[in-house]
């Protein structure tokens, strides 16, 4: 019975978990970018090789 009830309820709010997910995916992906770019030593070589290039 209690199982039920709780399905039905997820049902009901179902874009409100949406919404919910979906904005802590987002958040997750640009902590992970900012600390992807912050690490790539390689994309600052090339850079600065680039810079010297110019």
């Amino acid at each position: 019975m209690l199982f039920k009830i709780s399905i039905n309820n997820i049902r009901k709010s179902i874009r409100d978990y949406a919404v919910y997910f979906f904005t802590l995916v987002i958040g997750v992906s640009v902590f992970y970018v900012f600390n992807a770019i912050n690490s790539q030593t390689a994309f600052l070589i090339v850079s600065q090789n680039t810079r010297e290039i110019i």
